[in-house]
């Protein structure tokens, strides 16, 4: 309704109620007019207060739709944690394991190690003893050149009397042996050196003088055949006859043949070392020897 009608109506109004003045008709007029503005105040608030319940409405619905994507997002955070929970009490239990696997390795790494030191340590034993036993056999092959080297200048010096069978050159493991017929050095059953023996065994001093570096020892040997009765008195059995004898010979090579009494001994060996069969002539005649064995060089 316009304002002009409804001034006019209100005017009416007044009319059939009966005599108005004008001030209280503009009174009245201004009042309704205030009323109005009011009511137009109140009609735009109340459009204001519908558009803004409109939007607390779509605020409450993306809300609650934001609040559901929460959820979701937060259920599906919670399902991601239990699974990396999950994982992660699996890795601790392979991690366990593998601790106690290293340990295991550790522990047989270290029994490995221990082994392979003690190996080590025999090895370099071994090489060590290696050593020492290429050392050993050195010398011992030089010795034994040494002794072939003799024995051959040996055999040199005595090819007369070995032709005659009188003297012998043989070699005994290491050593030298030179082999004296007794019967050249002394009469049967007798410790006294023959004339024919002295001048081979001066001839003996004099090559053993060119080997000054060399043991020596003189061995009496007999037969099997006992002291005869009229020697026994002298000679209780062969073993004292060659004692006798080899102590004889020694004393001659030291007295008259000049060598070193330091380097020098005798033993008496009787019939217990025979190079023959003494059943035989022959054999027996072997057996009855003065061995003069020449040592190599000591080391």
């Amino acid at each position: 309704m316009n304002k002009p009608y409804g001034a006019l109506a209100l005017a009416c109004l007044l009319a059939l109620s009966g005599c108005v003045s004008v001030e209280d008709y503009e009174k009245k007029v201004s009042e309704a007019s205030g009323l109005r503005k009011d009511l137009d105040i109140s009609r735009t608030r109340i459009a204001s207060l519908r558009r803004s319940t409109d939007d607390l409405r779509k605020q409450i619905g993306d809300g609650r739709l934001e609040n559901e994507e929460l959820a979701q997002s937060l259920t599906m955070s919670r399902r991601h944690g239990q699974k990396l929970e999950s994982s992660l009490a699996d890795t601790r239990t392979r991690l366990s394991f593998q601790s106690q696997e290293g340990k295991s390795a550790q522990k047989e790494s270290a029994r490995l190690k221990n082994a392979i030191e003690k190996s080590r340590d025999r090895e370099r034993t071994l090489e060590k003893s290696l050593a020492g036993i290429r050392q050993k056999l050195d010398r011992f092959e030089d010795r034994l050149r040494l002794q072939e080297q003799l024995k051959k200048d040996m055999a040199a010096q005595f090819s007369k009397e070995s032709s005659s069978g009188t003297v012998s050159i043989s070699r005994r493991k290491e050593n030298v042996v030179i082999s004296l017929a007794s019967t050249i050095l002394f009469s049967s059953g007798s410790a006294r050196i023959r004339a024919s023996g002295k001048n081979l065994l001066k001839k003996i001093s004099r090559i053993f003088n060119r080997y000054l570096n060399r043991e020596i020892q003189v061995q009496g040997h007999t037969d099997n055949i006992p002291i005869s009765d009229r020697l026994t008195e002298r000679w209780e059995s062969n073993w004292e006859l060659s004692a006798a004898r080899a102590t004889r010979i020694l004393r001659f090579l030291v007295e008259i043949g000049n060598i070193d009494p330091r380097r020098i001994s005798a033993a008496g060996m009787g019939e217990f070392r025979p190079i023959a069969d003494n059943s035989t002539k022959p054999g027996r005649n072997k057996n009855r020897r003065i061995d003069i064995v020449l040592s190599p060089p000591s080391s």
